[in-house]
């Protein structure tokens, strides 16, 4: 499975600088605190709330001006034909321990104006890929689940550029260029805007990240990595749009 082969060369290749530029730049932001530019994706779910019912829609959307803000540096530059290459998942639990694919269970729709490929082996619970349309200055995505059996639900919407073995980085983002750049590794941050609801659904985040992931993941909520109950491996829960809620 190639997610495994993913989350165990992540590591290395961060570690020997494979999101950096080949060209060192000075870098003139005092904000910027790692080797990343990390560019926000503001995704947004609608309603937004914690619990729903079955027949009720979930609309979610990504839609943002090609200035993007980088949550690390705390500028705004312009990103233009930048090949995002962003997935959605969807987690159902029966239980903490009990998961299946919730896009198979529960109807999404995706209009046809978005080039999609599904990878059912992805990431263990199956990735829909997706493309953002860039039209005049701006990136959009959106896309309706229409939930059909309960349970408790994790959602993840996330840029996979930042687990990228060497040669897919290289080949798509290595020597992509934008005005005002230092020689930083390029990383899309995609985030729920809104309560992820995250803490009530611990148990389950949990699994995932010990038992799937076996600790691949981490949490910015947490400024002591000894004070979180998740891993500190490379994956963001919340750079990954986690998103957390219960169908009743």
């Amino acid at each position: 499975m190639k997610t495994k082969f993913f989350i165990l060369l992540f590591g290395f290749y961060s570690c020997c600088g494979l999101f950096e530029s080949s060209e060192e730049k000075p870098c003139p932001y005092p904000e910027a605190r790692n080797r990343s530019h990390q560019f926000l994706i503001p995704v947004h779910i609608s309603p937004h709330q914690q619990e729903y019912h079955i027949g009720d829609t979930i609309h979610v959307s990504a839609i943002f001006k090609d200035s993007m803000y980088d949550i690390n540096t705390k500028q705004t530059f312009l990103i233009q034909n930048f090949p995002f290459d962003v997935g959605v998942k969807l987690w159902r639990f029966e239980n903490d321990s009990t998961w299946e694919n919730g896009l198979k269970v529960n109807k999404y729709l995706i209009d046809s104006s978005y080039l999609r490929r599904f990878d059912s082996n992805d990431d263990y619970v199956g990735v829909q890929y997706v493309k953002f349309v860039e039209e005049n200055n701006w990136y959009s995505f959106e896309m309706d689940i229409v939930l059909q059996k309960k349970g408790r639900y994790i959602f993840q919407f996330e840029d996979y550029i930042a687990r990228y073995p060497s040669e897919y980085y290289d080949e798509k983002i290595k020597y992509y260029t934008f005005e005002g750049q230092c020689g930083f590794g390029l990383r899309p941050v995609a985030m729920v805007q809104g309560d992820d609801h995250m803490d009530t659904f611990e148990p389950e985040l949990l699994y995932i990240d010990n038992k799937v992931f076996r600790n691949g993941y981490a949490s910015i909520k947490y400024k002591k990595t000894n004070e979180s109950p998740y891993g500190t491996g490379f994956i963001v829960w919340e750079w990954t749009s986690t998103y957390c809620f219960e169908v009743k």
